[in-house]
């Protein structure tokens, strides 16, 4: 009976001390006061005290302050107020100090770890840790300009980037500043823990008082079902926490899909606006883009990247409605014109290069590379004038026709890859796939998506190249092509060693002082593009770039469509052409030649390469080059120019 009703006492207690640091401090103080009145009580009778209370009172007093032990008389007296203080020690200094420490611990680790609401407004979120996470919010801090123009009719006064995390620590913080570098600015980002498959999570980060939503595919060793499963589960929760609590101050949302097939799909989980990067088909179609035209990666890098000179910008112009497209080849001194944005039943349509005869409707927005917004600023004074540029479909510039390609490693991409090469319809591909992933493994990603070579001869390998012997087999040197994919069944890290360990291995094979294949690399991380010697290889980031994309697209979603248009499959093309084809080898000349040149081959000229020019010999790629700069161009260097060609 009395064990049963000690251990129903201690049940209790169990019960209230677990509740939190008030109730322990609730409950040390019901001690006090106990202790203070049995003390009381045991000396009332000395006769030194006036009543119980004042009793109570000298008892506490003992209790609480060791400073008054002396002021006692009298063995008895002494003694309970000896014992009295001792228990003050236990208390006083040691019970309600260790309570209050554990409780401010706890307070600053729930403010560390991200869990209390945070009440910004036209703020960006980033639902997700990932590999793009970080060049995500670098991308956002680097873009003054646009987030300017962005925040300015909001009302805002700055930028701020809140970070979704599943768990938000110290060292997630640290590293996320890492990552950022010189950017980074503490006031503008905010970590909070938190799924953003759960209610009071998506609350926690004001979702529905946030501009936008940037939800990058999680990594596929995270995502579980899969990556794309994940994103829609995330925007069917979006769905209906804006439903249920205010449905017309629905975000935009800037998603990143995989597989595009899953479009249609997301875009019914979502009904409010929403942007859909599919990544897979951009990155395919850029690693195809490279492979038939070499050299080109670092012209995109020139396009998207920050810092040099040449981001794309969309800019409404109602000044210039009714004026035909071709009228405005001068108006922008300090910017490259490449066409115009239109709104057609509700849906962006992008339009580059477009025929000279096209007129400007008044909800046009012209689409301009230029250094900052304010270059994509028109002459005040500027009075539309006839072009002479050309008409009609240019000629495609002369493209290898067989081409041997050599793929090693194997990731999600490369279904899409085969995919895109196969329905090149005069070319022809032979590609050899070497791998550690089994083959099994690899015909069920081609079964899954739909990969039906009709045009490509595939062959699959199943070996480690980054074992000398092994590589040595394959005889790369007799390859026109060689592109290292990233592999995505291990971790980034060790993917990225892999593929740097491989190139030099390569490099000992084929080495690139001589003639041999062009080398695309494709890295996960961007810091180890430090460890890479590149020589002649090119590099390509998948996570920087559709970083860039990404953050472009969330200030300025019809964007959205440029960047499909520009990097996607169909629509127009990036290329190098050589500066003979239009007379201008032997010749000093500066870029408004050049684009005149161009032009009248109704091309786009959007920049130079110098061959061998660059600091350390190699090819030097300047895209809206500075106006007031000549070059003598040699028979060997390229104009990169725009154009949709006939086939």
């Amino acid at each position: 009976m009395l064990a049963a009703l000690r251990d129903r006492l201690q049940f209790l207690l169990e019960r209230f001390l677990v509740r939190g640091p008030l109730y322990r401090l609730l409950f040390v103080i019901a001690i006090i006061v106990s202790v203070s009145t049995l003390g009381g009580l045991l000396v009332v009778g000395t006769g030194n005290f006036d009543g119980p209370g004042d009793a109570i009172w000298w008892a506490f007093l003992r209790l609480s302050d060791p400073g008054y032990l002396g002021d006692d008389q009298g063995l008895y007296l002494r003694t309970v107020s000896t014992i009295l203080t001792v228990a003050g020690y236990v208390l006083f200094l040691g019970a309600m100090i260790a309570i209050m420490t554990q409780w401010l611990n706890t307070a600053l680790r729930r403010l560390e770890n991200g869990l209390t609401p945070i009440s910004n407004r036209d703020h960006f979120v980033v639902m997700g840790w990932t590999t793009r996470t970080s060049t995500i919010v670098q991308e956002l801090l680097l873009s003054d300009d646009r987030v300017r123009q962005f925040l300015l009719p909001r009302g805002a006064r700055a930028l701020n980037v809140v970070v979704m995390a599943e768990e938000v620590d110290a060292e997630l913080q640290q590293e996320l500043r890492e990552r950022v570098g010189a950017a980074y600015r503490s006031a503008s980002v905010i970590l909070r823990s938190g799924s953003p498959l759960r209610v009071e999570h998506l609350r926690r980060v004001a979702t529905l008082r946030a501009s936008a939503i940037l939800l990058p595919a999680p990594d596929r060793a995270a995502a579980g079902a899969g990556p794309d499963t994940h994103t829609i589960k995330t925007l069917l929760a979006l769905a209906g926490f804006t439903q249920e609590h205010d449905a017309t101050r629905a975000p935009l949302v800037v998603a990143e899909l995989l597989d595009a097939r899953k479009s249609i799909t997301a875009r019914r989980a979502y009904p409010g606006p929403l942007e859909i990067i599919a990544s897979n088909r951009v990155i395919s179609s850029m690693l195809c883009q490279n492979i038939r035209h070499p050299g080109l990666s670092h012209a995109i890098a020139g396009l998207l990247s920050y810092g040099d000179g040449s981001e794309i910008y969309a800019r409404e112009c109602p000044q210039f409605e009714g004026v035909r497209f071709g009228d405005l080849a001068d108006a922008f001194p300090a910017a490259v014109l490449l066409g115009v944005v239109r709104r057609e039943g509700g849906v962006d349509r992008s339009m580059l290069n477009p025929s000279d005869d096209l007129v400007l409707g008044p909800d046009d927005r012209l689409v301009i590379v230029a250094e900052d917004n304010d270059a994509t600023v028109p002459k005040t004074d500027y009075t539309p004038k006839r072009s002479d540029r050309g008409q009609g479909v240019p000629t495609a510039p002369p493209i290898k026709l067989h081409r041997r390609i050599l793929v090693l490693g194997w990731n999600h991409r490369v279904p899409d890859l085969l995919h895109e090469l196969d329905g090149y319809q005069i070319e022809r591909f032979e590609i050899v796939i070497a791998s550690m992933v089994p083959l099994d493994v690899r015909q069920r990603h081609l079964d899954n998506h739909e990969v039906d070579c009709k045009r490509v001869n595939v062959q699959h390998l199943e070996l480690d190249y980054t074992v000398p012997g092994h590589l040595k087999r394959i005889d790369p040197a007799s390859f026109d092509n060689i592109v290292f994919v990233a592999n995505d069944w291990i971790e980034s890290e060790e993917s990225d060693a892999r593929t740097l360990l491989g190139h030099l291995l390569l490099r000992e094979v084929v080495p690139d002082d001589g003639p041999g294949p062009d080398v695309l690399v494709e890295l996960v991380d961007p810091s180890n593009l430090a460890l890479f010697r590149r020589g002649d290889s090119e590099v390509v980031i998948p996570p920087m770039i559709l970083s860039h994309i990404m953050a472009q697209v969330a200030l300025r979603r019809e964007l959205r469509v440029v960047f499909d248009d520009l990097l996607g499959p169909d629509g127009s093309e990036v290329c190098f052409r050589p500066a003979a084809e239009y007379g201008l080898d032997g010749r000093e000349v500066d870029f408004a030649e050049v684009a005149q040149r161009v032009a009248r081959h109704n091309e786009t000229a959007l920049g130079v390469r110098l061959r061998r020019r660059g600091p350390e010999g190699d090819d030097e790629v300047l895209i809206n080059p500075p106006r007031d700069r000549k070059w003598l161009l040699r028979a060997s260097d390229d104009l990169v120019v725009l154009a949709t060609y006939a086939c």
